[in-house]
């Protein structure tokens, strides 16, 4: 068992489909963390619950030709990471729980961010 096997990282999404190449980031980031054995959060704010609306991320490319905003999401749940939207962001979107993607762990008021990044050990924004 490594150090990082203890270690909680709280990741912290900000984009979405209106900056499709700046969405890849949060993903990318919580994969790597969740690599080392880390237990790790990622957390969809302001606009960043949109790419969790069913089937917005399915379209959606950081760049012409490359891979779907949804294979990030697949391949960052796959890699064992919770993904949490804030209802806060989700009525500024305008979306329900309804409308997001079954895979949502956990819809959390702004006070998750602030509790849970105090408990973090490293907390990332993107």
């Amino acid at each position: 068992m490594t150090t990082a096997e203890k270690n909680k990282i709280l990741i912290v999404a900000t984009y979405g489909p209106d900056n499709p190449e700046r969405c890849p980031g949060a993903f990318v980031f919580a994969q790597e963390a969740a690599k080392t054995g880390a237990d790790v959060g990622l957390v969809f704010v302001l606009q960043a619950p949109l790419l969790l609306k069913k089937g917005v991320a399915d379209s959606i490319c950081a760049k012409e030709g490359g891979r779907t905003i949804r294979k990030f999401i697949d391949d960052t749940l796959d890699a064992g990471v919770q993904f949490f939207a804030c209802d806060a962001a989700m009525r500024l979107c305008d979306i329900t729980a309804d409308e997001l993607i079954e895979e949502v762990d956990m819809i959390v008021g702004p006070s998750f961010v602030i509790t849970e990044g105090l408990k973090a050990d490293l907390a990332l924004t993107f």
